[in-house]
């Protein structure tokens, strides 16, 4: 059913606000109105006065809540919902959750406009709201129609709140022009009453558009006076209606804007900043068309069109009824106003007559010829866009203006358009000094430039764009002419820094590279290596050739390279990308290398080796490195980082960022792997200035560093030094493996920035998407082949998910994780489905609430090759630890373990418990290669595996502190190769013994006592003398 239509009779804003407000407060009419406005125009405006008379506390209306939401800015639902929940002024516990969901959305890729509801927030939205009256006063900028109970709101039929809405506001003239299919039609079925004024005099008009350029002034951050910011909001839409929207340049309308003069700096926002602000805030597909009558209510002056914008077609330049410019014009278009043909105008120079005192800013030219040796705007001095489009010499020399020749006009550009116009000596080194001013450059279908030429040497450029297409066909050229591609390859330096940025201009936030030509572009290696302000990249069309592409340094937020066909990429470097979150990759079958791309460097942690002046870093690094247990001891440089056997290189601040290899996670085995989560702002892998870039340590070397030297409870060890060699008791860790040709090596740590996270993957509120843990995928772990977990306040257990065995895993160190309560999640194992076959290693330290190290349901219990390897077993502090590995029913024993060593663990009762059937049928576990027990201050300790166990190989036995323990394994039976005991004499008095028979007897080892002994009055743990 259509709407019913009403009729308003106001001639202004205030009046209709009345008249708007007794609409919605009379219950015969419907619940959701749409306002059209006066022929669209000031319906935001009225809106607005709306929703303040509403919530205005002298009013009495009918409604317990007044719900105002403007989104004429459209961004996407969840905006909208933020909207809505600002101005309900919820919590901020609930306002947080909308920060973590972008910032989920931005590590998953997903651009602003797909951006859904929270479910979670809806509901809280509609318990808020579901026993109020309310009225919801709604701008839709979007190009649909909005249910709002998708927010939230509660809006059906039958609970008498109101929706007040419109599409109009800020020169949506004409909505019919940028609804999406069915959109109209779906308004109609779902509004009531359709509210709409007419306009009966001009006068009437002109206040509506005075209002509505003032809205759009101040919403852009236009704060001159009114009468002003009118003026310049006006000019702006009237160069639009006029010139942009005919060429097609709506999308470059702030450089216009800026370029002539209209748009100015304001305090502290730059012309650029405000021009934007301004393009996002004005509808530029307003619907306004340029007449005789329009002129009236546009308040244009004939003299503003004659003597500030001109506008030439080829026809009139044919016909000769252009004249010269008069002094005063700003900006010149010369189109042609029918599709271009072969022939070309000649520009008169006489148009130019007046250059020396001309006020020209913007020349824009198409499908001219003159002179490139005496171009005849020359002596234009104020010129500040150029814009020169399918322009030819009509000369066929290479002649340009020589060295006593004036070249003003150039002096000031701040942007140079360039497109299928070989006039090379504007990219000329002479040039770059003239155009010191120049901020962007657009170049299409120009043949045999470099990048250097394009951009090195211009210390002002912020935007660079190379279009690359099929040259037109010439009378003296055949038609087979291939594409020119520029040379981008001189921008690529792994080993000099300088080079690079004499090349690549410090200030450069915006690069796009497309290629439109049949051919596939002669590029094999682009870098943008230290451009600190590149923000946005965009890469599209065939790379064939391309193998490298260095992004090191940059400010790029999300890599998009899904337009890019690149066959033959080989190396991704995105070292010290602080910024990244997300990398978009091209579809599968436009890529051969996918998804085996031989190199693949990313470091979103700021890398010295982007900064000029690190020696600060490198000292603060290198103390850092005396106190802690990384992988790689700092101040060794950046060695063979691109020559180094590590196939991958990741270290990342954020393990969401992982979420991007997804795609690669059936051929993630197949690379050798260093991979490290760190929330410190620096690597610390450090710089060695003599060799900038040459890459990360090798990782061949071991631990120099006693333990007792990164351990927070090195009081305890220094206490008790006089103890017959307490420290000398801290083993090493066994040091890293050497990498084979496929090994991956996992490192995490969160220091600073990932307080209070979740690390088990749970399912996020954001309605069809899900959200893992900051921890890298298991996939990743599940190929780990060594794996570093430290200094981590957020991680409560790593993940044991459903197929996963950690298969791969050889070496495993984790410590410092206050948090941790298991180290890793109980499996979801098949039973009988073996884990961890490979671990040789294993070191934990400093896990204060950690109960478990590994822990088996009832019903998934690991099979008899698990553990089969484990050599190396350490653990220390973890004081609520109340077993390490539990033994199942499929698991024999521990065949190669050699070391166990535990320490300040006092809730720890058993090492490795049995299976209950196991435990009730008291067999002897053996343990065939263990030579070394080192147990110290556990005092809740009872055994180390069930009632019985073998060691017969046993050597050395140091134990301190562990007075619940009452056997030892039983050994060799060896007299004269017996193992050392190291205890306090009280203890190996209370020993129990079964006998010489089952090799169980004190007289099988060599005991040795300290002059120290236990007393009972003095509390556990206590080291005494």
């Amino acid at each position: 059913m259509p709407p019913e239509k009403i009729k308003l009779q106001a001639k202004n804003i205030d009046a209709a606000a009345g008249e708007i407000i007794g609409v919605l407060e009379d219950t015969s009419k419907g619940d959701v109105i749409y306002f059209e406005g006066w022929q669209g125009l000031g319906a935001s405006a009225v809106l607005k006065v709306v929703a303040q008379r509403l919530k205005s506390s002298r009013r009495r209306n009918k409604f317990d809540k007044v719900i105002h939401v403007d989104c004429s800015v459209w961004k996407s639902m969840r905006a909208l919902q933020k909207a809505v929940a600002e101005e309900l002024e919820l919590p901020r516990s609930v306002m947080a959750i909308f920060d973590q969901c972008e910032e989920e959305d931005d590590f998953n890729g997903m651009d602003q406009g797909s951006r859904g509801v929270i479910a979670e927030i809806r509901v809280k939205i509609f318990r808020k709201l579901v026993n109020s009256r309310l009225v919801v006063v709604f701008h839709n900028g979007s190009r649909r129609y909005i249910d709002l109970y998708e927010c939230g709101i509660p809006v059906m039929s039958g609970l008498s709140n109101k929706v007040l809405w419109t599409w109009h506001g800020r020169f949506r003239h004409d909505v019919s022009l940028l609804l999406d299919d069915g959109e109209n039609e779906k308004m109609k079925s779902q509004t009531d009453v359709c509210l709409y004024a007419s306009i009966e005099c001009v006068d009437e008009l002109r206040d509506l558009v005075h209002e509505e350029a003032l809205e759009v002034a101040k919403c852009a951050g236009i704060i001159q006076p009114s009468d002003m910011s009118h003026k310049i909001i006006m000019e702006c839409l009237l160069c639009t209606v006029l010139v942009l929207t005919r060429m097609d340049l709506k999308t470059h309308a702030p450089n216009y804007w800026i370029c002539d003069g209209i748009v100015h700096g304001q305090d502290n926002a730059s012309a650029w900043v405000i021009g934007n602000s301004l393009q996002r805030n004005m509808s530029l597909d307003c619907g306004i068309r340029y007449n005789e009558f329009a002129t009236h209510w546009l308040q244009v002056s004939d003299d503003l069109l004659v003597n500030r914008w001109n506008f030439t077609t080829h026809k009139q330049l044919l016909e000769d009824k252009a004249g010269a410019l008069p002094p005063q014009v700003t900006s010149f278009f010369l189109f042609a106003d029918e599709s271009p043909t072969d022939r070309t105008s000649i520009l008169p120079v006489s148009m130019f007559q007046h250059s020396q005192s001309s006020k020209l800013r913007v020349l824009h030219l198409s499908h001219c010829t003159f002179s490139f040796a005496s171009p005849p705007f020359v002596h234009c001095a104020q010129l500040r866009l150029l814009h020169l489009d399918h322009c030819t010499n009509i000369t066929e020399d290479d002649r340009h203006p020589g060295h006593n020749e004036s070249i003003s006009c150039f002096q000031k550009l701040w942007l140079l358009d360039l497109r299928y116009t070989d006039w090379y000596w504007l990219l000329s080194e002479k040039m770059k000094i003239v155009m010191v001013e120049l901020r962007e450059l657009n170049v299409e279908g120009v043949k045999h430039r470099s990048i250097s030429d394009l951009c090195g040497g211009r210390p002002s450029l912020v935007i660079l764009r190379v279009t690359v297409a099929d040259p037109v066909p010439t009378k003296n050229e055949g038609t087979n002419n291939q594409a020119q591609f520029p040379n981008m390859s001189s921008t690529n330096s792994l080993t000099t820094s300088n080079f690079i940025n004499d090349v690549l201009p410090p200030s450069l936030e915006s690069f796009s590279f497309i290629n439109k030509a049949a051919t596939s572009a002669k590029i094999s290696s682009i870098s943008f290596r230290g451009c600190s302000q590149l923000k946005n990249i965009l890469l599209r069309g065939n790379l064939g050739s391309l193998e490298e592409l260095d992004l090191s340094g940059t400010a790029v937020k999300t890599l998009d390279l899904s337009e890019m066909e690149a066959p033959y990429l080989q190396r991704l470097i995105l070292l010290g990308c602080e910024k990244l979150c997300a990398i978009l990759w091209p579809p599968k079958d436009k890529i051969k290398w996918f998804p085996y791309m031989l190199r693949l460097y990313i470091s979103t942690i700021r890398s010295p080796l982007l900064c000029q002046d690190n020696s600060k870093e490198k000292t603060n690094e290198t103390s850092s490195a005396t106190r802690s247990s990384f992988i790689f001891p700092v101040a060794a440089g950046q060695r063979d980082i691109f020559s180094s056997n590590w196939m991958w290189y990741i270290a990342v601040r954020d393990a969401r960022l992982l979420r991007s290899l997804e795609p690669f996670r059936e051929v993630f085995h197949l690379y050798k792997i260093y991979m490290e989560m760190n929330s410190s702002p620096t690597s610390r892998v450090a710089v060695d200035d003599s060799e900038v870039a040459k890459g990360i340590r090798s990782l061949q070397q071991p631990y120099h560093h006693l333990y007792a030297r990164d351990v927070d409870f090195q009081g305890h060890l220094q206490a008790g030094a006089g103890n017959e060699g307490v420290i000398s008791w801290i083993w090493l860790c066994p040091p890293r493996p050497t990498p084979s040709c496929i090994g991956r090596y996992v490192q995490v740590q969160d220091e600073q920035e990932m307080k209070g996270r979740l690390l088990q993957q749970e399912q996020s509120s954001i309605e069809g998407t899900t959200t893992s843990a900051t921890l890298p995928h298991s996939f990743m772990y599940d190929r780990a082949y060594m794996l570093h977990v430290h200094d981590s306040s957020s991680i409560t257990c790593l993940p044991f998910p459903q197929g996963s065995s950690w298969c791969y895993l050889d070496w495993g160190r984790v410590e410092r994780c206050p948090n941790l309560c298991s180290v890793f999640a109980t499996p979801e194992l098949s039973d009988g489905h073996s884990a961890f076959r490979l671990l040789s290693t294993f070191w934990a330290s400093q896990l204060l609430k950690a109960c478990y190290i590994w822990n088996w349901s009832a019903v998934a219990q690991p099979g008899r090759r698990s553990f089969e390897r484990l050599a190396f077993l350490h653990l220390d502090c973890c004081p609520r630890l109340i077993h390490v590995l539990p033994l199942s029913e499929h698991m024999d024993t521990l065949p190669s373990l050699q070391t166990l060593e535990i320490v300040y663990c006092g809730d720890l009762k058993k090492v490795f418990p049995l299976d209950p059937k196991r435990q009730e049928k008291k067999e002897t576990i053996e343990f065939p290669n263990l030579r070394r027990i080192h147990l110290y201050q556990l005092s809740n300790l009872q055994s180390i595996c069930g009632s019985r166990m073998s060691a017969p190989n046993l050597r050395t036995v140091r134990i301190r502190g562990c007075w619940g323990l009452r056997r030892l394994p039983a050994v060799s039976g060896s007299t004269t190769n017996r193992p050392k005991v190291d205890c306090e004499k009280d203890w190996w008095d209370n020993l129990e013994w079964e006998g010489l028979g089952a090799k169980h007897d004190p007289s099988l080892y060599e005991p040795s006592h300290s002059r120290y002994y236990k007393k009972a009055h003095l509390p556990r743990v206590t080291v005494l003398r």
